[in-house]
């Protein structure tokens, strides 16, 4: 007798034994790590992308694949334990001489997987050396409970030419429904009948309809098209509906998307520097658009994110109930040691399990990370916190994802929140778990989770146990240690400081854009009540008998809008920052109202003059001591108003003062008869004392946090110190160095980016340039117009880069004297294209082009193409573009003006300044470093709206010997 195996149960192994979507990728994946590949990935193509007309489902690793042996006596073969007995293997051709990976596979079955994802399927493998194995089949086939596996045919044929593959196809899919020639058993029943019949038909009308389009095709070719091809895909013709929607924007599969998103990333380690990083995707192809599912939803975490944990954990559990390890409260570092009161026994141990995580707080105000730093790891956690679990560095699923708190840390919260502080989802972090030193801690058969044996129950009672010891240690509401509490009721005290001082300035800007806003029309009304009254003057002074009554009204109300000058431009508050737009605005406004006035001045003063020529000295007498005493009044006023302000507050704080006093003093006295009378022992007194003490010292602290600081605040205010702007000057320096500092990060990674971009270009360059030259040689190449075209073309690619190169070594460049004319013709040459393109006119005087520099070559060169290039981009609107290049002999100035946008005055020194700039993404480098390398050759710039240098009306810079402008 043997055993006979029906075909369903290979179904019930492979597609009965996943829990999920996730699970079913990440056992193919498991194979694709085993196979030493280092990338995994999951395509989806949606019908009608460039013209599918119908959606298929891609799965891919770059492993070392498979040959036709490998396939019949591996693939094919159930529960092979080449995995399962842990041998870590040499590196050789079997590693693609690669480190050795201990297998994340154990039972020999994950391959069925593929089952759960859609029929039919074609799985094409190749070996390096060997040729590409295609295989078909459609494992809804094994559903049926009248075959027996030995009945089933499984086509493989080997693919000589990736070219002929649609025709190894077409002879897969023949050999496949072989399966249905055979219609009765050997007891002469019906091999299909009942509801099987309909499955039959489904699956012989799917293969008959699977085709290989195009964009598929492609796709297969792009990944066997290399010199030593490797690796395996799996093609699905019908995904399952569920891999279908994650292509949907439906928010009814929102919480789906989220549920597989989490599951498939962090798929090794992310947490901790491992010799092998394998990069996952799950690309989606639609009509409208390709993007990554994984990243979607924003970045997973890396092991930098420990620093931005509020709380940070790092032990080990010893398999006998112990943790030892450090804990990072804020800033403050602990050893910290936990042992579990349970029964030891040798069958529950478990081995070392070390833990690693990181904890995030809730609010803003209870953490000590900066906005951008908490918001980074909020983000992050809110999309993928969790406990992970990796065994061997491969991440164990369900462990980590949002519905996986098998500690059951949620469950105590919400019995009491103050006493059980950990919150699952404001965590992340890995237990590390290895093969060799926890062999108990095994996965289920659906691979959803681990074995609830001896040893997993002892190790989550352990994990159990130091987080509860750990919350009552250091972390419920009264802890046995008050550091957390004492830390971070500081970190609160001064966030909740910080955000008043925000809400303060918040409410600065508002006040602010106003008036901002109300200018315009301001400026307006005045402009229209001040020539008006002009126009009126200038008539009645035209009369030949005026006298003073006739127009002692227009003067008074003239010398009140005289007054109200001052006030029509918007005040900037001192603590508040304006926004570089809102600078603007009040620059046009100031610049607006310059001309205003110039405009009005003479006029004014013409009418003054005339009036006094027309008026006796009396009246012009009278009309002084009025305009006199409009200044006094106008002064009076201002000072009465702000002194009503102030006696308005300070009886405001007064007030709320003697309120709080007596609230703090009633908290303590309200019930002292009382308690004196109950007092009727010894043990009374002393246990009273200690709680009035405390009371007193808690009112009194917060005294102490609330009037006292107010008190001392008031006492060092001085007419002498502006509280306002020392404040405002203090916060302005913050927010600039913060901001350098961001962009000091972005431009490191940026000039490593260059470099990186700089020696590939030179590899690529030399390639091309060799390749060019072996086609020449060859007279029926070079004869071609084509080729000559791209001969012409590159070598105006290889003069762009000539003009570039000498920029790369500016270090090693020799002083020596270059004219204005080599810069003139370097410029032109340099901007050859944009010249034409916007009809850019260079003006350049005869003194510019005899002019020597002793200089280095390559930094002239970087000053003027910087500027050059600002110039060019503030023109291109305007309808004149000229370039101004000038020397002038006197004063021993280089001059480069030009036509574009003027630079307001405030701006004129911080243009210079690293990272300030103007332009939309520009980084605000190239001037600062052209100052700092002129500065280095003895000379400098500065920019300057002088009409005696800014004839053009634009930007302008003045470079000048150092020496020079000193003396």
């Amino acid at each position: 007798m043997q055993f006979r195996t029906k075909a369903r149960a290979v179904d019930l192994l492979g597609k009965g034994q996943i829990a999920d979507l996730p699970t079913a990728i990440t056992e193919l994946w498991k194979n694709g790590y085993d196979a030493y590949a280092d990338n995994l990935c999951a395509d989806l193509y949606i019908e009608g992308f460039n013209g599918l007309q119908s959606t298929y489902f891609v799965l891919s690793d770059d492993g070392k694949g498979m040959s036709s042996t490998d396939v019949l006596d591996k693939w094919l073969v159930l529960g092979t334990d080449s995995k399962s007995r842990a041998e870590l293997e040499k590196e050789s051709e079997e590693t693609l001489w690669k480190r050795p990976r201990i297998k994340a596979g154990e039972k020999g079955i994950g391959r069925l997987s593929v089952a759960y994802l859609g029929n039919p399927m074609l799985m094409l493998t190749k070996k390096i050396g060997y040729p590409l194995q295609a295989v078909y089949f459609d494992w809804r086939l094994l559903e049926n409970y009248n075959l027996f596996l030995d009945d089933i045919i499984i086509p493989i044929k080997s693919v000589e030419k990736i070219a002929s593959l649609n025709t190894v196809f077409s002879e897969l899919k023949k050999m496949f429904l072989w399966n249905f020639d055979k219609e009765i058993d050997l007891n002469n029943k019906p091999i299909w009948e009942g509801k099987q019949t309909e499955l039959k038909y489904n699956i012989i009308s799917e293969t008959e309809n699977a085709v290989l389009e195009e964009p598929i095709l492609n796709r297969i070719v792009s990944f066997f098209d290399s010199d030593n091809p490797h690796g395996t895909l799996f093609l699905l013709f019908n995904p399952i509906d569920q891999i279908f929607s994650l292509s949907e924007k439906d928010e009814d599969d929102l919480e789906d998307r989220k549920f597989v998103i989490s599951s498939l990333t962090g798929f090794t380690n992310p947490f901790k520097e491992i010799p092998f990083k394998i990069g996952t995707a799950f690309n989606i192809y639609k009509e409208s658009g390709t993007y990554d599912l994984l990243t979607s939803q924003g970045e997973f975490f890396d092991k930098s994110d420990f620093k931005l944990a509020d709380v940070y954990i790092k032990g080990e559990f010893d398999g006998n109930g112990s943790f030892t390890g450090k804990i990072r409260i804020y800033d403050e570092e602990i050893d910290y040691v936990y042992t579990h009161p349970r029964r030891k026994d040798i069958r529950s141990f478990y081995g070392k399990v070390p833990l690693e995580l990181g904890y995030s707080q809730g609010n803003r105000k209870d953490s000590i990370q900066d906005d951008f730093s908490f918001e980074k790891i909020r983000n992050k956690v809110d999309n993928y916190g969790g406990l992970y679990i990796y065994r061997d560095d491969f991440r164990v699923l369900p462990y980590g994802r949002e519905n996986a708190d098998f500690l059951n840390f949620e469950k105590r919260r919400s019995l009491k929140a103050g006493d059980y502080y950990f919150s699952y989802r404001r965590m992340f972090g890995y237990l590390d778990l290895k093969r060799e030193l926890n062999p108990s801690l095994k996965d289920k058969s659906s691979r959803e989770g681990l074995i609830n044996n001896a040893q997993y129950r002892a190790f989550w009672n352990d994990a159990i146990g130091f987080f509860v010891t750990l919350a009552k240690d250091y972390f419920k509401t009264e802890p046995q240690f008050s550091l957390f509490r004492d830390k971070q009721k500081e970190i609160r005290d001064q966030n909740e400081a910080l955000e008043a001082d925000k809400a303060r300035e918040r409410a600065d800007k508002i006040a602010f854009t106003k008036s901002l806003n109300s200018y315009p029309q301001r400026l307006d009304e005045h402009q229209t009540k001040y020539e008006s009254l002009l126009n009126t003057l200038d008539e009645k002074l035209n009369n030949i008998n005026i006298t003073y009554s006739e127009v002692e009204n227009i003067l008074d109300e003239l010398q009140k809008l005289d007054l109200e000058f001052k006030s029509l431009i918007p005040k900037v508050p001192k603590r508040y920052k304006p926004t570089e737009a809102q600078k603007e605005r009040l620059y046009k406004f100031e610049d607006r109202l310059s001309n205003y006035i110039e405009l009005v001045k003479p006029r004014r003063e013409e009418l003054n003059k005339k009036a006094q020529d027309k008026l006796e000295i009396r009246d012009l007498k009278i009309d002084f001591t009025k305009k006199y005493n409009g200044y006094i009044s106008a002064l009076e006023r201002s000072l009465n108003e702000y002194r009503q302000q102030l006696d308005e507050k300070s009886s405001s704080l007064g007030k709320d003062y003697r309120e709080r006093a007596r609230r703090l003093i009633n908290s303590l006295s309200e019930n002292k008869e009382k308690i004196v009378n109950s007092i009727v022992s010894k043990e009374q007194v002393s246990q009273l004392s200690n709680e009035i003490e405390k009371q007193y010292n808690n009112l009194f602290e917060e005294a102490g946090k609330t009037l006292f600081p107010l008190v001392e605040h008031i006492k060092r205010l001085s007419f002498d110190i502006d509280e306002e702007q020392v404040q405002g000057a203090y916060k302005a320096q913050y927010d600039q160095m913060k901001y350098q500092w961001e962009q000091t990060r972005d431009t490191a990674q940026l000039g490593i980016a260059v470099e990186i971009i700089d020696h590939e270009f030179n590899q690529l360059y030399a390639k091309i340039n060799r390749q060019l030259i072996e086609l020449a040689k060859s007279n029926a190449v070079s004869s071609i117009k084509e080729y000559s075209f791209l001969e012409k073309n590159f070598k105006q690619l290889e003069d762009k880069y000539a003009l570039l190169s000498p920029l790369y070594r500016i270090s090693g460049a020799l002083v020596k004297n270059i004219s204005g004319e080599t810069i003139f013709k370097y410029l032109v040459e340099f901007f050859e294209n944009q010249i034409r393109e916007y009809s850019i006119k260079f003006e350049v005087s005869d003194t510019f082009k005899v002019h020597n520099i002793s200089i280095k070559e390559p930094v002239i060169h970087t000053v003027f193409i910087n500027i050059i290039n600002n110039a060019i981009y503030w023109m291109r609107n305007k309808e004149q573009r000229i370039i101004k290049l000038e020397y002038l002999i006197e004063t021993k100035e280089i001059i480069i003006a030009n036509s574009g946008e003027k630079i307001p005055d405030y701006r004129l020194e911080k243009i210079f300044d690293l990272f300030y700039s103007q332009r939309p993404n520009g980084r605000g480098i190239g001037l600062y470093l052209s100052k700092q390398s002129l500065n280095e050759a003895g000379l400098d710039i500065y920019a300057t709206n002088d009409k005696k240098y800014n004839t053009l009306n634009g930007a302008c810079f003045v470079i000048h010997h150092i020496i020079s402008r000193n003396v």
